[in-house]
């Protein structure tokens, strides 16, 4: 009995060896097959970002976009860069449509935008703000040209418009508005061509009617050579038509225009803020709004100055930007 008990000990540590043996497999080729799955999803991510980059550096922003929404698992470079294209295609298309005052805020998201270290987004987002910055001072230059032909100094149109044809073409938009400042030099000379031989001639007048400045919202700037020229420029003895166009506006005292633009710019001035109408042409007033740097300043320490432009027949105004000068 005794030799029977003791002959059955070899047969149970058999058993048990064999059963820890299988536990450690189990759990042995379940860590491979983790260890596999989480393999296969960083080459998948990895492989994502790559073709992403790829598509960034050739400026195909819409097709990255694409490409990381397709990550099955995505992780946070992949959704961090994501927001930071979303961003960049914000500020490309409204710098496209030459929207300037809607692309300022969506530059200022981009520029501050510190989610992702990607390389190829930075380079991009570098490269688009320095077009942005050109666009800018294109319009400014554009702009100046208008408002001078506006008021008939054409020495100084002349000027801004060679300035901004020395501004390098590195936006389609910076090409347009060469070439419609191109057919408003071209009005010009025309028109001093045809003064030179008609002294004593009823005085005459260079009209501009270009569409609305391109800082604007609405503008396309899509206009050919030939129709910009025309509707830029004529020389026309229209004394008679740009006086009457301005009549109106030339009624109102300084106060109601004060009145009138403080009502239309939404701001709240401070009720020492003093008001000047520096310039006035056909189709604005620049106003100038001086007020102290701090409400408890006496008045002699006034010497905060913003410079706007009402628009009396829209009720627009702009505002001038002093880092760039241009009114958005």
């Amino acid at each position: 009995m005794d030799h029977a008990y003791r002959s059955s000990w070899p047969l149970i540590v058999m058993v048990l060896i064999g059963l820890i043996t299988l536990s450690g497999c189990a759990k042995n080729t379940g860590g491979v097959t983790a260890s596999s799955a989480t393999t296969a999803t960083n080459n998948s991510t990895t492989a994502v970002l790559t073709k992403a980059d790829q598509q960034i550096s050739q400026t195909k922003i819409a097709a990255a976009r694409k490409t990381l929404a397709s990550a099955a698992n995505p992780n946070a470079a992949v959704k961090n860069l994501a927001t930071g294209l979303k961003y960049y295609q914000e500020a490309e298309e409204a710098l496209e449509n030459n929207q300037l005052s809607l692309a300022k805020g969506y530059f200022e998201t981009l520029s501050s935008y510190d989610g992702t270290t990607d390389a190829s987004f930075i380079a991009a987002r570098q490269k688009l703000v320095k077009q942005y910055q050109a666009v800018k001072q294109a319009n400014g230059y554009y702009n100046a040209a208008r408002d001078d032909l506006s008021v008939h100094d054409l020495a100084t149109a002349k000027a801004n418009i060679d300035k901004l044809d020395r501004v390098s073409a590195s936006h389609p938009v910076i090409k347009e508005l060469q070439k419609k400042a191109l057919a408003m030099k071209q009005a010009i000379m025309n028109y001093e061509a045809s003064q030179s031989t008609s002294s004593g001639s009823e005085s005459s007048t260079v009209v501009s009617s270009s569409s609305s400045s391109s800082s604007s919202d609405s503008d396309s700037a899509t206009s050919s050579t030939d129709s910009t020229s025309s509707s830029l420029s004529t020389a026309t003895s229209s004394s008679d038509s740009s006086t009457s166009s301005s009549s109106s506006s030339s009624t109102l005292t300084t106060s109601a225009i004060i009145k009138q633009f403080q009502d239309a710019a939404g701001v709240t001035f401070a009720s020492d803020t003093e008001f000047n109408i520096t310039k006035q042409t056909s189709d604005y007033y620049q106003i100038t709004a001086v007020y102290a740097a701090d409400e408890s300043s006496s008045s002699a320490s006034k010497t905060v100055t913003d410079t706007y432009r009402y628009y009396p027949d829209s009720g627009n105004v702009t505002k001038e930007d002093s880092a760039s000068g241009t009114f958005e």
